[in-house]
């Protein structure tokens, strides 16, 4: 923005004979060139990144919606399951694929942003024996969080609350069904965001239990995700 004022002053300044009715046209020498030029490339280093990087004015305003998706891995074993080739996979606490929408806020000179989503949390393992029985085991829940990130160019690094509304684990194979209260934990990220696109990709770090309402035997959904995001 410096640059466009300094022209619009130096056009100005151009004018002014002409307005007083002077003809002269005022000469500058080589050191005053150097120094105007020197003043648009340093404005271009300082103002640039404002304009065309990750805070461009064209690309993000104060309040946007985005949507979500993160894939998480993690937690202690609910459950195994053994297909007929001998393999064994396992329902975790912490592992699934977290589909969200919500909205963000960005503030102090669009350094910080606030904002919340919600959706749903869910890890599903199949397997299908030669009769064409199958046994399946999900476990499902609905996070909604509230967070925050400090914006460093196109980095971001912050975090937030989580609640995990309604866990429910089920299996046909052995027909132990569950149910766990809704379960309150926290998370940190990074993300990077890409110039233009309104995208961003980072790593997740959450940290949750959940109590089994029945028992209350208490399992860890720690887990790492990748996470990405796409504003509308």
């Amino acid at each position: 923005m410096a640059k466009y004022v300094l022209r619009t002053v130096f056009l100005i300044f151009l004018c002014l004979p002409s307005l007083y009715g002077h003809t002269e046209t005022p000469s500058f020498d080589d050191e005053d060139t150097e120094f105007e030029g020197d003043s648009e490339t340093d404005s271009d280093d300082d103002e640039g990144f404002y304009y065309e990087d990750a805070f461009s004015d064209r690309e993000y305003t104060d309040t946007r919606p985005f949507f979500s998706l993160e894939a998480l891995l993690g937690g202690e074993t609910l459950e195994d399951i053994q297909f007929e080739n001998g393999d064994i996979d396992s329902i975790r606490a912490g592992s699934g694929v977290y589909i969200a929408l919500g909205v963000a806020h960005l503030m102090f000179e669009k350094r910080v942003d606030v904002g919340i989503k919600a959706g749903y949390l869910f890890d599903l393992v199949t397997a299908k024996a030669d009769d064409g029985s199958e046994s399946v085991m999900s476990f499902t829940r609905k996070p909604i969080d509230i967070f925050s990130h400090y914006w460093a160019g196109r980095h971001c690094f912050g975090g937030g609350l989580t609640a995990h509304l309604d866990p429910v684990f089920t299996s046909r194979e052995t027909t132990d069904n569950a149910k766990y209260q809704n379960a309150y934990g926290a998370y940190a990220e990074y993300l990077f965001h890409f110039t233009g696109t309104g995208s961003s990709l980072g790593v997740k770090y959450l940290s949750i239990n959940y109590k089994n309402k029945k028992t209350d035997k208490i399992s860890d959904g720690s887990a790492w995700g990748i996470t990405f995001s796409q504003l509308f």
